[in-house]
Order: structure tokens, then C-alpha cells, then sequence
């Protein structure tokens, strides 16, 4: 694979001028840009020869968003350019070639966020983000389209200058994956399929290699929301992806009552009874189901009111710093795996 161009400041790329670089990733980086309008946005960049071209999916997915401007489409950023370019590489000098995006700004990724509140959040504001992150999925859904990569790492918070630190953005649709056809009809699943996502958060079909749905984009969400209220998951700490895929396969029905209480037992520990009801219609979902976004929602919102917490403010904007209590423990209610059975 060719090597990605480092672009300097004051390069040209397109309509915008690159102001500085954001950040980069194993196949691509993050510039800040300005356009000849004073419009600052944010220009990401692959080499066009990249073996996981994702950038065009992901222009693709935002462009479908668009029509979600009101309602769930407030969480997400807009794509505003499209395109292909080529530069002189400072260091070997040649010419290269690369695919870029540029998109409207975020703010802080939310793993960012949690780490400076003390690795884990309160629960009025662990709740609260977890509810816009699922709002964010049920518009990607309503679109046709799955993101298969959910992590707090591919959510960012909004940007103080637009007044927005309080809303959450869903971002990266490079691994999404279309699961209607043109009638709107899902796709029959495929036999067998690659793995796609980030371990830690994978849904358990993953692992097994079978097809993506709905229902895997919320239990990676799920995952996600204990994470930011407990600090870490039963398997944060395991490093093979199929150790991790076994810690999670030990609370599906076909395994041993004590091995399943156990293993959802560790995983609810220290949550609010809420999350065992809601994990436990996650797990109960077939490949086909629409998930009811509205009754998950209206549950958390009840976790919140029965603890007599409340979501805002959020705790970055106090400076707030939660103690990680680590995957045994959590602070937030006595354990939800017992509402999970009941």
C-alpha cells in the first residue's frame, strides 16, 4: 500500500487550505481546513491504493443522513466535500496520490471525555450520552444502514463555540454495511462472514462470524454505556479477540445456569436494575427485529428517576472526576443481573 501524504499547513487541497493536522490513524489522518469563505471543517485523507477503502463509504452514509436533519439527524456531522487529490511528499518527494472527505467539526471524542472525568462517568451522564448514542443509531437504522464499529472512540461530544457541549455526535460510517434492499426489506444473511469492528466492543455474532444486524449495533452499544458508567468490562483487560468472544458467548442460553449468572452477574455488577432488563431484551432479539429504541430510552430515563439522579449537567462541564471502580464494582445500584432473570 502506497504511503499516505503529509500534508503541511497552507496546502491546497481542493476549495480548502490546510490549516493543521488533527490527528491520524493506520490508514489515514485528520487535517483542520478552511475554505476561501472562512468556513473551517475538518478533511480526512486515504491513499487511494488503501486495502480498506473507507472513505467513500462513509461519504455515502452522511449524505443519507442528510434527509435526518431534524430529530436523530442532529447527531450527526454533515459531509460537505467529496474527492480525489495529489500531492508532493515532503519527505521523498515524489507525488502521491489520496481519496479525501471533509466534514462540518465535532468536538472531543467521548473516550477523550472520559478519560479526564477519572475513566468512567456518573450515572446521570453515562446514561444520558448512552441515550443519544442509541438516538444516533436509530437514525443510522432508519436510513438502511448498520455501523458495525460502535465505541465510545466513534462518538465525539459537540464543539463549545457552537453551543453544542452538550450534544453527542455519532461518527466513522467507514465499516458500515447496508442491511435493506431498495424495498426496504432486509437482506437474507450470509453464511459466514469477516470479523468487523473493535473487539472489546464486538457483539457476540461477530465473534462467531455470522452476519450483522440491528440487534448487534445495540448490543455493541450496550457494552459502550457500561463501560462509561463502570469504568471497564469484564474482559477489558483480556488482549485475544477469542478469549474475549468467550467471555461473552458464557451468558447465552445454551450455556450452563451458573456459568450464565456468573457471567452476567460480572457484567451488571454495580448497575442500576434498568441495564439487566435491557440487556436482557438485547439478548432476546432475533436477527430480524427492529429494535424499540423508545422503550430502551424510557427504561434508562427510569434508572435515572428511581436513583433520584439527574442527567445534566454532564460531568465535563463541572470538571467532575468519578472514581473507576473497575469491572467488579460500579456505585449506581446494587447488581442488574438479578432483573435481568426476573
Amino acid at each position: 500500500m502506497e504511503e499516505l501524504v503529509a500534508l503541511s499547513p497552507g496546502i491546497r487541497v481542493g476549495r480548502w487550505t490546510i490549516t493543521k493536522k488533527l490527528g491520524a490513524g493506520a490508514f489515514g489522518a485528520v487535517y483542520l481546513c478552511v475554505n476561501d469563505q472562512g468556513e473551517q471543517a475538518a478533511l480526512k485523507t486515504e491513499p487511494v491504493n488503501t486495502p480498506h477503502p473507507l472513505l467513500v463509504m462513509e461519504a455515502h452514509v452522511m449524505t443519507k443522513l442528510d434527509n435526518l436533519r431534524d430529530g436523530d439527524g442532529k447527531h450527526f456531522c454533515r459531509c460537505l466535500d467529496l474527492g480525489r487529490d495529489e500531492q508532493k511528499d515532503q519527505q521523498s518527494g515524489q507525488m502521491k496520490k489520496f481519496n479525501y472527505i471533509v466534514m462540518s467539526l465535532v468536538g472531543r471524542g467521548l473516550d477523550g471525555v472520559v478519560k479526564d472525568a477519572g475513566g468512567r462517568l456518573s450515572l446521570g451522564s453515562a446514561v444520558g450520552v448512552s441515550i443519544q448514542m442509541l438516538a444516533g443509531l436509530r437514525g443510522l437504522h432508519t436510513v438502511g444502514y448498520l455501523h458495525r464499529d460502535i465505541k465510545p472512540g466513534n462518538s465525539t461530544i459537540g464543539r463549545p463555540e457552537s453551543n453544542e457541549i452538550r450534544l453527542l455526535y455519532l461518527i466513522d460510517f467507514g465499516m458500515a454495511r447496508k442491511y435493506t434492499k431498495d424495498d426496504g426489506s432486509q437482506h437474507r444473511p450470509r453464511a459466514a462472514t469477516n470479523f468487523r469492528g473493535s473487539p472489546r466492543y464486538a457483539a457476540i455474532s461477530a465473534h462467531l462470524g455470522r452476519e450483522y444486524s440491528r440487534k448487534d449495533d445495540i448490543e455493541s452499544w450496550f457494552y459502550c454505556m457500561i463501560e462509561l458508567f463502570k469504568g471497564a468490562l469484564p474482559w477489558s483487560k483480556v488482549g485475544e479477540m477469542k478469549a474475549i468472544g468467550e467471555a461473552k458467548v458464557k451468558r447465552q442460553k445454551k450455556q450452563p445456569e451458573a456459568v450464565r449468572r456468573q457471567a452476567i452477574a460480572d457484567l451488571l455488577s454495580g448497575c442500576p436494575n434498568e441495564f439487566g432488563q435491557v440487556l436482557k431484551y438485547i439478548d432476546d432479539m432475533k436477527y430480524t427485529d427492529k429494535p424499540d429504541y423508545d422503550w430502551i430510552i424510557a427504561t434508562l430515563r427510569s434508572s435515572l428517576s428511581n436513583a433520584g439522579v439527574q442527567e445534566f449537567p454532564y460531568d465535563w462541564e463541572t470538571g467532575k472526576r468519578n472514581a473507576a471502580p473497575g469491572a467488579g464494582g460500579g456505585g449506581g445500584g446494587g447488581g442488574g443481573g438479578d432483573s435481568y432473570f426476573n
